[in-house]
This record gives C-alpha cells, structure tokens and sequence, in this order.
C-alpha cells in the first residue's frame, strides 16, 4: 500500500497542539450534521455516527458529555474540521482502514515521544473499529495507545489486550470519582471544583495537571499508563 493511498482510507491523523503524539478524533455527541454533508460532499451515511451513549450523557445536566466541547462548538463548527471527521469516520468501515492507520502511524510518530490518542472527539461507532484498535496496538508495540470511551458494553467482546492500550472509561457523573478496582481497564472522571482550588483536594486516583502546564500535558503522561488506576480532569 502506497502512503497515499493509506491516506485516502483514513482521512488524516490529526496533530493536537495540547497533548503529544498524534489523534484520531471522529463527530461527538449527535452528529446531526453528518448526512447534511454527507449528501453536500456526495458520500454514503455511515451506518453509525456520533457517539452512542455520548449522544444521550449529551442531553443531561451533570453529566461530562453535557454540551460536550467538541459537539458543534467552538473550533468544531469549521467546515474543513467537519469534512475532516467525516472522512476519518467513512474511512473505519474500509476493510483496509486497519493496515492503512498502521503505516501512517508508524510513518508519522515521533520516536522520541510515541503517544497516540484514539477519539480526542467523538466515541466508539462500531466493532470493527474497536476490534482494529486493538490489533493496531498489538502490531505496533513500541507506541503507547490512549483510548477513552464511554461505551463499556462495547468492550466486553474484547479479550486481549495489549500492554501498550490503555482503554480509561469515562464515569458518566460529574463529580463522581468513584471506580471499580475489578475491571481490567482503566477509568477517568470530570471535578467541577474550582481550578485554583483541584490541587488542594485530595482525591482517590491522579489529578491531571494541566492547568499547571497552560492547558496542555507537558511532560505528563500518566493518562497512557494503566498503572494508574483512575484519573480526575477539570471540567472543559
């Protein structure tokens, strides 16, 4: 397979400015503009968009997914950002999707610092791509692959995990830092307690500190390590 052509499968990998390594983000929330430009752009409706319980969390109050940021908001109202995930999107279902996102990875990571994180926006729309995760990581061991998610049913189909995927399910509560210690994956949650005040909580499970860092992870990267059981973030 040709670079270009694996490129024309997956869409593109993106390149956030906040955290390391490279991402793969998808729609969040609803989706409700994903036939809109499918049918602008001339491409087939994916059979599943959007996030699936992201998409109910989304109608809460008290929830994380309650207005989400990447739903519609802010830099995701752009166009060329939408045609972007959209892409991404159409291109999981492509049987090739799996071998394409292993040579652009591998091409494109930064050997000092290999970070990838799944879904910087958007959640899990179907198996084949959670399946295809799974053996992305097996097949490129010496990259550290971060996926959070919502979607807990889903993983019950999976059953070896490599060391090098840290899967972190998203309590679906604000405030609640509760976790089970006898899942094999890894959990996070969202505080709304003041910034200037999170540090001087003391919480069960590690405090993400990017505010200390202007908004990004600086030299962090415990969200990658399943050594630690259960993260807490500052609400967006």
């Amino acid at each position: 397979m040709l670079v270009k052509e694996a490129k024309q499968i997956i869409g593109s990998l993106g390149n956030p400015s906040k955290m390391p390594g490279l991402s793969y983000g998808l729609p969040a929330s609803k989706a409700s503009w994903v036939p809109e430009y499918c049918d602008k752009y001339n491409l087939p409706v994916p059979a599943e968009y959007g996030c699936n319980i992201g998409s109910v969390l989304s109608e809460i109050p008290n929830t994380p997914c309650y207005k989400c940021y990447a739903d519609n908001r802010g830099n995701y109202t752009y166009e060329s950002l939408k045609h972007g995930q959209l892409l991404r999107l159409i291109g999981t279902y492509h049987p090739q999707w799996k071998d394409a996102m292993i040579m652009l990875i591998d091409r494109y990571i930064d050997p000092n610092d290999p970070y990838f994180r799944w879904l910087d926006s958007g959640d899990i729309p179907h198996q084949k791509m959670l399946l295809d995760i799974v053996e992305i990581a097996k097949a490129l061991p010496h990259i550290n692959f971060w996926l959070p998610t919502q979607e807990r049913k889903q993983l019950k189909i999976l059953t070896d995990i490599p060391d090098n995927l840290c899967i972190r399910v998203s309590n679906a509560r604000l405030n609640d830092h509760d976790y089970n210690r006898n899942t094999w994956w890894t959990s996070s949650s969202v505080t709304t307690i003041d910034k200037e005040e999170v540090y001087s909580f003391t919480f069960d499970g590690f405090t993400c500190p990017s505010y200390q860092y202007s908004n990004t992870c600086g030299d962090c990267r415990m969200c990658w390590d399943k050594d630690n059981s259960h993260t807490i973030y500052y609400i967006h």
